[in-house]
């Protein structure tokens, strides 16, 4: 049986998350998308400056199988604002394998 992710994509905005998931989504690399408004991110900018930069964003959650991860990866990579995107993903455990006959059903 396939492994199901959820692959984390972390955006500007809602409407990047959105824009970024709707590709995937019609490329058929991923069953559906969520999007989870983030209040505060707080990271080191320029890489080992020492300087903690803050923003606001939203998190990009993709449903798809393990198998497509590097395709959405090189896709996100290439469309997103981010010059260092974060993308990165968690496998899901105990879905009901008619879920999973869903999923399948959704993508390419």
């Amino acid at each position: 049986m396939p492994q199901v992710i959820w692959i984390l994509v972390n955006c500007s905005s809602n409407k990047e998350a959105e824009s970024v998931g709707r590709k995937i989504l019609k490329e058929r690399l991923a069953s559906c998308f969520d999007i989870t408004s983030r209040h505060l991110a707080a990271y080191f900018w320029p890489p080992k400056s020492g300087k903690i930069e803050t923003s606001k964003g939203a998190t990009l959650i993709l449903e798809t199988f393990k198998e497509k991860y590097s395709s959405i990866a090189k896709e996100v990579k290439k469309i997103h604002s981010d010059r260092l995107p974060f993308v990165g993903f968690i496998e899901i455990k105990g879905i009901a394998k008619e879920y999973i006959d869903w999923i399948k059903g959704e993508l390419k």
